[in-house]
C-alpha cells in the first residue's frame, strides 16, 4: 500500500462514486494523498492499517450513518482532522460537526454538498485543526491539586492574575481587562484556574482565594488606569457573595486606592446565579447599590437565563464563547448571537462576547450591535507587565486603553 506524506493523507467515505473522485482529485491537486471507499467496514480497516491524517466521512451512507461512524471514530480515539460532509442542509450537518466535537474528534469543519474546490483546500489546510502529535511516552505524573497544595500556594503567594483585554466592537480600541487567577507552581510552572477554583469553593478556600486575586488585581489596574473610563471584570465565585463582608472590604479596596466602583465589573457565572436565589439576590442589589457593575457570565447555556435577567440586577451579559468560535462558520451561531444582543439591548443591558477568534467574528459582532468584545484574534490573557507592553504596541487592532 502507498503512504503519502504522513501529515497529508485523506481518506474519504463517500457512498457516491463520483463525489469521491472530485474530492480525491481536488485534494491531490492540494498536496495530498487521497483514497475512498464506499464501504464502511473498509473505511475502518484502513483508518487503522493506512494511518490517514485526514478524514472526510458522508453522514448520509446506505449501510450505517455517519454519525454512528464518527461514533466509532472517537471510540478509536482518532487523533486526526475530521470533515463532516453531507447534502443534508446545514442544521444537520452541524449538529453532527458539533456531536463529533464533543466526543473528543478534531473536527475542522463541514461541508455542505454541493461544495467549491476552494472550500474542501479551505478545510484541508486549516492551520488550526492539523493532526495531533502522539503524546510522548513515559510522562511524568501529573501534579495533584489538593487542598494541602493548593492552601499551601495561598500561603506561600503563588496565585497571580493575568488580563486579556476588552475592546469596543464598533471603535476597536481597548476599554477594559478581564482579571484571570494563574497558579505560579515553582516546579510545576503555570497552572490554569480550571484545576484548582473548583476545589477552593469545595475545601472553603474560596474566600481567601479571592481576596488574593482581588487585590493583585484593584492594585495593579489602580498605578495605571485610576481616573480613567477603562474597566477591570473580575470573576466571583457564588460562595463567596453571601460573604457580608465581601462588597465592604472591595468598597474599602476602591477607597484606598482611588478606584471608582464604576469601573469594576464583578462577573457571575449563569449557573452560580441561580444558588440561593433569594440572598443572591439582596448580595447583588447591595453591590448594586455601591456602584459595581454585575455581569451575567456564558449567557445562553443555562436554563435559567431569563429568569435571572429578569429577576437579578445585572447590567451585562457575555455571550458564551460557544455562539461566538462557530459563528464564522455556523448561521445558528449567528442568529443565537444576534438575539442576545437584541435581548440586552431590549433590557437596557451591554454586551459582551468572549471567544473572538478572527476579523469576520469581530466584524460580525460590530454589525449586530455588540458593545465589547475579548479572545485570542484580540489578545490572549497576560502577565502584568505583558499587559502594559501589549497596550503600548497591539499587536493586531490599533488603539490602547
Amino acid at each position: 500500500m502507498t503512504l503519502g506524506p504522513p501529515d497529508k493523507r485523506l481518506l474519504v467515505l463517500d457512498d457516491d462514486a463520483d463525489v469521491s473522485f472530485t474530492i480525491c482529485t481536488i485534494a491531490k491537486g492540494a498536496g495530498h494523498d487521497a483514497r475512498a471507499t464506499t464501504s464502511a467496514d473498509e473505511f475502518l480497516h484502513l483508518v487503522a492499517d493506512w494511518a490517514p491524517s485526514h478524514l472526510i466521512v458522508d453522514l448520509a451512507m446506505p449501510e450505517v450513518d455517519g454519525v454512528e461512524i464518527l461514533k466509532r471514530l472517537a471510540d478509536i480515539a482518532f487523533d486526526g482532522v475530521v470533515i463532516v460532509a453531507s447534502g443534508l442542509g446545514n442544521r444537520v450537518l452541524e449538529a453532527a460537526g458539533r456531536a463529533a466535537a464533543e466526543n473528543g474528534l478534531n473536527v475542522s469543519g463541514v461541508l455542505g454538498k454541493p461544495f467549491t474546490p476552494n472550500r474542501l483546500r479551505e478545510l484541508l489546510s486549516d492551520k488550526t485543526h492539523q493532526p495531533h502529535l502522539k503524546a510522548p511516552e513515559n510522562r511524568p505524573q501529573e501534579f495533584q491539586v489538593t487542598r494541602q497544595t493548593l492552601t499551601a500556594g495561598l500561603a506561600e503567594q503563588q496565585i497571580g492574575v493575568y488580563y486579556q483585554p476588552k475592546v469596543s466592537c464598533a471603535t476597536e480600541k481597548c476599554i477594559g481587562f478581564e482579571a484571570l487567577a494563574r497558579w505560579h507552581h515553582p516546579d510545576i510552572g503555570i497552572i490554569m484556574p480550571d484545576r484548582f477554583i473548583p476545589l477552593a469553593e469545595e475545601t472553603g478556600l474560596i474566600g481567601e482565594l479571592t481576596q488574593q486575586v482581588f487585590g493583585q488585581a484593584l492594585r495593579w489596574f489602580a498605578e495605571s488606569f485610576r481616573g480613567t473610563n477603562t474597566t477591570i471584570a473580575l470573576n466571583m465565585s457564588a460562595r463567596v457573595i453571601a460573604d457580608a463582608g465581601l462588597s465592604e472590604w472591595l468598597m474599602t479596596q476602591c477607597q484606598v486606592l482611588g478606584l471608582n466602583p464604576e469601573q469594576i465589573i464583578l462577573e457571575i457565572t449563569e449557573s452560580s446565579s441561580m444558588e440561593n436565589p433569594i440572598m443572591m439576590l439582596e448580595f447583588l442589589t447591595q453591590f448594586r447599590i455601591k456602584g459595581f457593575s454585575l455581569s451575567i457570565d456564558d449567557f445562553g447555556v443555562g436554563y435559567s437565563s431569563l429568569i435571572q435577567l429578569a429577576r437579578l440586577p445585572f447590567s451585562e451579559m457575555k455571550i458564551d464563547k460557544m455562539f461566538v468560535i462557530s459563528a464564522s462558520q455556523s448561521e445558528e451561531s449567528q442568529k443565537i448571537a444576534a438575539a442576545i444582543v437584541g435581548l440586552a439591548r431590549a433590557l437596557g443591558l451591554l454586551v459582551t462576547a468572549e471567544g473572538v477568534e478572527d476579523q469576520w467574528t469581530l466584524s460580525f459582532l460590530a454589525e449586530m450591535g455588540c458593545d465589547s468584545a475579548q479572545g485570542y484574534f484580540i489578545a490572549r490573557p497576560m502577565s502584568p507587565d505583558d499587559t502594559l507592553s501589549w497596550l503600548a504596541n497591539p499587536p493586531v487592532i490599533d488603539g490602547g486603553c
